[in-house]
Parts: C-alpha cells; structure tokens; sequence
C-alpha cells in the first residue's frame, strides 16, 4: 500500500470511541486470532463462505498487528465479492474506525482513500442503525481539500446505496415552536423522530459542499430529500467544530442554511399556510414581519430564489410562492391590523407583474367584515370590478356578510339579486350555496323569519338545496331565543330530507336544552339523535363531549360527566382511553374552579377508568401534561409533574415526553424546574433527538425567550 504524506486535519466533528481490541482465540492456540462464523453465513455457497471466513480472519490479523494494510485489503475482498454486510457492523465499523487514524493524518495513498469512502458509504447505507462516523470523516477531508464535486458524489453514491430505504423516519408534523429571532419557518417536533448526529453531520457536510460553489438549487434539492429541517444548534455545533477558523464561510453558511429552510417551507404551501397563521395568532407581529422581509429578499435580492407564482419559475428561481401563500400573508397581516404590511404586499405584487385575484380581494373584503367598515369593502369590491377582475361567489359571500354585519340589508339583498342572476358556471356547489347560507344568517340576524322560511322554500324547490349548515343556522337562532317548538321543528324538518345533524348540531341542541334547565338533557338528545337515524356510538359521544369541553364551566364539565355515565350504561358505545383522556384534560383546562372540586372529578374518572381495566398510554400521558402546562396557576405544573411520575413508574417516558415537558417549562419561562428535567433525563440513560437538544439549547441561551 503506497503512503503519500498529506497535511494533517482536525476530525472535532466525528466523536470517535477508540477502536476495542479482539479477544478470540483458536482451539488449542491462546495466542492466535480467529474468526466468528455469522449466522448471516447461512445461504451463501461454499466458495462465499470461505471468502468471508479469509476476509474475517485477515482483518482480526490486521487489527491484532496494527497494520492498517491489512485491515484494509480485508476489507477490500470482501466489499470486492459484496460479502461486506455479511460481517457483524461492529467488526466492519471497528476497521474502519481503526483506519481513520492513518486517513486523518494522510498516510493512504489517494487509491487507498477513495476505496475507504467507498467501503464506508456502503457499511454507512447498510442499514438505519450504521456509524456513519467513517464516511463523515472522510467527506470531512474532501470538504476541507475543497474537493467538493467529491463530497457530492459521494454523498449521491451513500444515498444510492440505501436502495429508497427510509432514514430519517420523519412524520412531517408541523409544530408552532418558532426559531428565536429568525421568525422564518417552524421547528418540527416529529413524534417518534430518531435522527441521528451522524446523518445530520453528513447532510450538512454536503450541504456546505454546495454552498462553497453557491449551487443553491442542488443543496435545496438534498435539503428536500431528507424531509427534515436543520436546527440552529445542529449548525453552530458544525461551524464551530469544523470552521471556527473561518468566520466569513461559516456567516455565508448559515445564510444558505436560512434560505434553505425558508424555500423548503415556500415548496409547501399547506405547511407555510399553517406557520403563517400561527405567527398571526402571536401578540407581537415582530416574527411575521420578520418572514415577509425574508421573502422579500427571496423575490427580490440580488439571488433571487423566488419565484411570485409557479409560471415565473427559473432556473434560479426554484420555488414559488403560491397565491395561497400571498393570500394566507394577506390575510394575517389584516388580521393583526397591520395595514402598512399589507399594502405593502398589494404594491410588491404589483412591482412584480402580478395582477392582485379575486382571492386577494376576497380576503381584502373580509377583513373589512371583520372591522365592520362596510363603506371599504364596497369600494374595494368597486375597484376590483374597475381592474377587470370579475368576483365569484366567494367574493359576493365576503361582500354580503360584511353588510349584513354592518346593518345595511336592503344593499346586501340588492347584491345577492345580481349574484342570483348570474350563471357562476363551474363554479363550486359548496361556495354557491355558502352566499345562501350567509343571507339566512343575515336575515336571522333582523330576526326576520318569514324572509328566511320564504328563501328556504324557494332553495328546496329550485335550488340550491339547503346543506346541514343552512339547517344549523337555524337551530343556533332557534337554541340562543328558547324556541323549543321552532327547534323541534326544524329538526322533524332535517329528518323529513334524511339531513343528518352533525356534532355542532347536537352541540347546540344540547346547550339550548341545558340553558332551558332540562337536567335529562343528554336523555332528551340521544332520544332525537335516534329519531334522525342515528344510533350513537363512542365516536359520536366523544365528539359531543369534546365540543362541551370548548367552553370549560362547571355547568358544561357536569353535562359532560352525565354524557359520560350514560355512555357507560351503553354497550354499544362504551368510552375508550381518547375519551377519558378528553375529559382529563378537558378538566385540566377548567379555571376558576376550586381544586378540591376539580380533584374530586379527577379521582372519579380515574377510578371509573380502573374500574375497566383502562390505562393511560404514552400518547394520552402527553396530552394531559401539554394541557395540564398550559393551564397557568401552578395547580397546572403540579398535575403536569404528577403525570411525569406515573409515566416513570411505568417506564412510559420516551423521546417525546421530555419535548413535550421542556416546551411547557420553555412557555412558562421555568427554567429551574427545566434544568431539573434536563438533568433528570441524562440521569435516565435517554439520548435526547435533535428537537429536545433545540429545546435545551433555548432553555440555556442568555436572553431566554419561551414565545
């Protein structure tokens, strides 16, 4: 094996166990090495077998005399014939991890190195479990060699080697943790997410490769593959361990790490949806005005990345931004009452020859309803028709909601009589008929029944057909006024068209019975779901019990025990663990309630829950120590800590309990008591994912900040 000297480099990134020695011995021989025969033998031919059985034995040799040529030739022969995976991988990683000391200080030829790479890409996709220290370090060594199309295809070569196997057993859930002070997509939390250092060292190894020879494209489609996103403290541990030295890269670096994570959230418009409106339920606007910046800069920087719509998509523009997503931005900056943001968004489409749609002055319109500043929407409405854009039904249901809200009936009927002359061809049935349905909420709202009954009749003779939501509507008119005989009628109505009520239906009829003082009203309700056909069953109840709970009052959690008790009498709908685990919770967010009365239903439901042999599982522990957190008298954390305990008396604490306890602490801004948490978890032997080493990083940061 030919050694060429080669500067040495540091391999800080790759926490590397020395290598153990091997202690096996031959019959009659203390002193010589031999070999294990692996059950994966079993299969191969006589001929395969003797291959592995030399190559195992000459790596034992090799390890036993140091001498790393022939570890490596041992490795070689078996990888030649494709025998390597046959070996146990702790033989296969303990080589390899025994060769990383003459590759660190360049003592392989470059034939030696490159066959290394290949050997350790192969052992590194063998399987989820696999080191991948080997393959890190020597993509490490390229990286700093500024060999970068080597890092690359190596790293294509690795990914190839897993044959489509899942490695990063990722469940894309989108959780609402946000990054301190970037403000620019969502942590993601995966339950059950196991994504080992190694990878994540890999991907960002490569990802570096790119961003050294600033191929954005390619190092956003390796980002994509993975289906994860890089946390901040995964990034700095890199950067610090590989380009201290360095601080304009690791700068640039961290850039394209953002850019990265902000396309990736652009390429999902369902998930960027959702971290918008998340961002807007928020008391401060400071993070959403922070991600528009950003997307700014994406749509209109020096390197743009952005496209304004998926038809101005370039080779440099990868990803666009969809109308959905100018309009959920429109929407939130309405919805904050931040004006400025959302003329300037109207004047950026502009700017980038994109002509404002009806959605945009849909959402426009709304927000006006919103604010009762019916005098805007019809102006807005004006100036869309001026523009040439021609409304559709869902703009007419914004207009006419909006002046019905602010008392203006006769100009609300005067634009449902031109919405109804118009023929709205291909036009969705559910948007049609929710301008309907919006006028019978708006004439409720004047009380004027004849004209509802009127445009009910005519909807049931010439269309559109009433829909549940038009028959809801008027159970919640008839509920909130005590109009029993008006409920009930409407409900002989319902089952007369075979409509069948819904979970907000019966909700409604529930609580206008309760506030009639009806204390067989869960009697009273079963009796008329039954006349509609429908037999009550566990899912039904628990949907019930869970619209109950939305209003958390002694008067509601009462009606929901008695639903409770009435579902226990039925054999055909006996409660299951999800719904003992609502009502626990359900009661967990209850406030105002004296402790000792809470306490008393918390240790009735558990001994119903015993009393059928019922226990909580991981999941349904999680639930009830994320709602007992958000609950904020410290009645909260003690139920929170108590749940914490049975789960580690049952041995149920995993990955997800330590995330979901260290996010509420984050929230309450209890750090003593987290700092407890952090350490009673090392304690446990756990080996926290890369979501609670973000969690912990935050806790630990200087200006601590738990929003």
């Amino acid at each position: 094996m030919n050694r060429v000297a080669r500067k040495s480099f540091s391999l800080n990134a790759i926490r590397l166990k020395p290598a153990p020695p091997f202690h096996v011995t031959e019959p009659g021989d203390s002193h010589k090495k031999t070999y294990v025969v692996p059950s994966s033998l079993r299969g191969l031919e006589a001929v395969q077998i003797d291959l592995v059985k030399k190559g195992q034995a000459q790596l034992l040799s090799g390890r036993d005399k140091n001498d790393p040529s022939q570890v490596l030739e041992a490795l070689s022969l078996l990888h030649g014939r494709k025998l390597l995976h046959v070996l146990p991988p702790p033989q296969v990683e303990d080589g390899l991890r025994f060769l990383l000391g003459e590759l660190s200080t360049g003592k392989l030829s470059f034939a030696d190195e490159e066959l290394y790479a290949r050997i350790a890409a192969l052992h590194a996709a063998s399987s989820i479990t696999s080191s991948t220290d080997a393959l890190c370090a020597f993509l490490l060594l390229r990286l700093k060699q500024k060999n970068f199309t080597a890092v690359i295809e190596l790293y294509a070569e690795y990914l190839k080697g897993l044959r489509g196997r899942e490695i990063w057993n990722v469940d894309d859930v989108e959780d609402d943790v946000i990054s301190q002070g970037a403000g620019l997509v969502s942590d993601e939390h995966d339950r059950g997410m196991q994504v080992t250092q190694g990878r994540l060292t890999l991907l960002l190894i490569v990802i570096a490769a790119h961003a050294s020879q600033d191929a954005f494209k390619s190092a956003l489609q390796t980002y994509l593959e993975t289906g994860i996103r890089l946390y901040p403290p995964s990034v700095d541990s890199f950067l610090a361990a590989n380009f201290a030295h360095n601080p304009a890269f690791a700068a640039k670096f961290k850039s394209f790490i953002a850019r990265l994570d902000l396309a990736r959230m652009i390429s999902r418009p369902t998930s960027l949806s959702k971290h918008i409106m998340n961002l807007a339920t928020r008391h401060s606007t400071e993070l959403l005005e922070s991600l528009y910046k950003s997307i700014a800069d994406g749509l209109f920087g020096p390197d743009a990345y952005i496209a304004p719509e998926s038809t101005k998509k370039t080779s440099s523009k990868i990803v666009a931004l969809t109308e959905v997503g100018w309009v959920t931005l429109l929407s939130a900056f309405l919805r904050c009452r931040r004006r400025d943001l959302a003329s300037k968004l109207w004047e950026d489409q502009l700017t980038l020859g994109i002509t404002p749609g009806v959605s945009l002055w849909t959402t426009l319109i709304d927000s006006y309803g919103a604010t009762n500043e019916a005098d805007a929407a019809v102006a807005s409405w004006n100036m869309m028709k001026a523009q040439g854009i021609q409304p559709d039904a869902l703009a007419y249901r914004a207009l006419i909601a909006t002046l019905f809200k602010g008392r203006r009936r006769s100009e609300a009927l005067r634009f449902f009589q031109s919405f109804q002359k118009l023929p709205f061809q291909g036009a969705s049935e559910g948007h049609f008929l929710s301008v309907y349905n919006t006028v019978i909420d708006g004439l409720l709202s004047f009380n004027d029944e004849t004209a509802v009954q009127a445009l009910l009749e005519k909807m049931e003779k010439h269309g559109p057909k009433p829909d549940l939501i038009s028959y809801n509507t008027l159970l919640a008119y008839y509920g909130r006024r005590g109009n029993f005989k008006s409920l009930a009628s409407v409900v002989g109505r319902m089952v007369e068209l075979k409509i069948a009520g819904d979970v907000y239906s019966f909700s409604t009829i529930l609580s206008a019975l309760l506030r009639a003082g009806r204390d067989d009203a869960p009697d009273l309700l079963i009796n008329i779901m039954r006349k509609q056909g429908i037999q009550p069953n566990v899912a039904t109840y628990s949907a019930i019990i869970d619209h109950q709970l939305q209003a958390p009052t002694i008067k509601n959690f009462e009606t929901v025990m008695r639903l409770l008790y009435r579902m226990e009498e039925d054999a055909a709908a006996q409660p299951n663990v999800k719904t003992y685990t609502s009502i626990l919770a359900g009661l967990d967010r209850m406030e105002g309630i004296d402790s000792r009365r809470k306490n008393e239903w918390r240790k009735e439901i558990t001994w119903r829950m015993k009393k059928r042999r019922i226990d909580l599982n991981e999941v349904t522990y999680h639930v009830l120590i994320s709602s007992s957190l958000k609950h904020p008298p410290s009645e909260g954390l003690e139920q929170a800590l108590s749940y914490y305990r049975q789960m580690q008396r049952r041995k149920l604490t995993n990955d997800t309990t330590w995330y979901v306890l260290l996010l509420g602490l984050l929230r309450r801004n209890n750090w003593a008591l987290a700092e407890e948490i952090i350490t009673d978890m090392f304690a446990s032997g756990h080996r926290p994912s890369v979501a609670v080493e973000h969690l912990i990083a935050k806790i630990r940061q200087p200006n601590k900040d738990g929003t």
